[in-house]
C-alpha cells in the first residue's frame, strides 16, 4: 500500500445551544472545598468531572481543531471554553477577552501509568502494550496519545477500506490522521465499553524483524499480533469478546540519537486471511462510528 499523504476532516462548527447557557450543575466529581477550576476537554476524566460535557470526537477543519460533544455542539479548541469550578459549570469564548485561556490549566485526565521512558523504539511498543492491558479505569488517554507523533498515521489493510468506505475516504489524502486516532483510543480505552483487553501476540525481540535506518532515527518493526476486548454486557445481556489478529508494521522515529525520545509515526495493517478475527483497522473502523 501507498497511502502516506496526510489531510484533515472537514466539519462546520456549530453553536445548538452550548454558548448560550451558564447553569450549575450537580458536581464535578470533587468537593466544592477543593475548589478545583479547570477547563473540559477530551481527555478529562469523566468520573473526577462528569459535569463536563461529553466530547466523543475531534476534528480538523482548515488548520483548527474542534471537539464534537453529544449534544451535537462543536468547541473551537482555541476560543471555546468550558470550565468547572467547584459544583459550576462556565461557558466563555477566548475572543471575548476572557483570561481563561492562560489562567486556567486543563482538567486532569485521571491516573497515569508507570511507564518505561522511551529512550529505545521497542519502549515505546511496550508502553502501548501496558496501557491497552491496564485496569479499565486507569488506562490513560494522554499517555498513549505522547507514544504518537504530530503527523501519525494509520494505514489499514486494503480490504478494510473496502469494507469500510465511509471511514476509510480513499478520495482524502490520509486514510487516518492523528485527530481520528485519539476517538478511537478515547472509545476503546474508555472503561465504558470495554473490561479487559489481553494481548496474547506482540512483539518479540528474539523472533521478530526489526529495521533500523542508516541515519538511526527511524527503525521499523514487523510482527504478528492476537489481542482480545472483553466488551461490558448491556442489559440483561452477557460479556462478548472481541479478537483481532493479523500483521503489523511500525514505523518509529526519535529527533535524535544521542538524546533519543521514541515516539510511533506510521502504523501499518494487515488481515489475517487465514482467520475469522477482525484486524486492528476494521476495530477501528467499528469504534469510530
Amino acid at each position: 500500500m501507498s497511502w502516506k499523504r496526510r489531510s484533515t476532516r472537514t466539519h462546520r462548527p456549530t453553536r445548538n445551544g452550548l454558548w448560550f447557557w451558564l447553569v450549575l450543575l450537580a458536581g464535578c466529581g470533587l468537593d466544592d472545598s477543593a475548589v478545583v477550576e479547570c477547563r473540559c476537554t477530551p481527555e478529562t476524566a469523566a468520573s473526577l468531572f462528569p459535569a463536563c460535557p461529553s466530547i466523543f470526537e475531534v476534528v480538523e477543519s482548515e488548520g483548527r481543531e474542534y471537539w464534537v460533544t453529544d449534544e451535537g455542539d462543536s468547541l473551537d479548541a482555541e476560543l471555546d471554553w468550558v470550565t468547572v469550578r467547584g459544583s459550576a459549570v462556565h461557558v466563555a469564548r477566548g475572543s471575548d477577552g476572557s483570561p481563561f485561556a492562560t489562567q486556567i490549566p486543563d482538567c486532569p485526565s485521571g491516573q497515569r501509568l508507570s511507564l518505561l521512558e522511551p529512550t529505545r523504539p521497542e519502549y515505546a511498543l511496550f508502553n502501548l502494550r501496558t496501557i491497552f492491558q491496564a485496569a479499565p479505569q486507569s488506562r490513560n488517554l494522554d499517555q498513549y496519545m505522547d507514544l504518537l507523533t504530530a503527523d501519525f498515521t494509520f494505514l489499514p489493510d486494503e480490504q478494510d477500506i473496502l469494507l469500510h468506505p465511509e471511514v476509510y475516504d480513499t478520495a482524502s489524502d490520509t486514510l487516518w490522521n492523528r485527530a481520528q486516532e485519539r476517538g478511537f483510543a478515547q472509545a476503546i480505552l474508555g472503561p465504558e465499553r470495554i473490561g479487559e483487553i489481553r494481548f496474547t501476540r506482540w512483539y518479540k525481540s528474539s523472533t521478530d524483524e526489526r529495521i533500523l535506518a542508516e541515519d538511526q532515527l527511524l527503525e521499523t518493526f514487523k510482527f504478528p499480533y492476537e489481542v482480545e476486548f472483553v466488551e461490558k454486557a448491556g442489559d440483561g445481556g452477557e460479556a462478548s469478546l472481541l479478537a483481532i489478529k493479523g500483521w503489523m508494521e511500525i514505523d518509529l522515529v526519535t529527533p535524535t540519537v544521542e538524546n533519543a525520545v521514541w515516539t510511533i509515526q506510521q502504523w501499518r495493517d494487515e488481515r489475517d486471511p487465514a482467520t475469522a478475527k477482525r484486524s486492528w483497522g476494521e476495530l477501528r473502523a467499528e469504534f469510530a462510528r
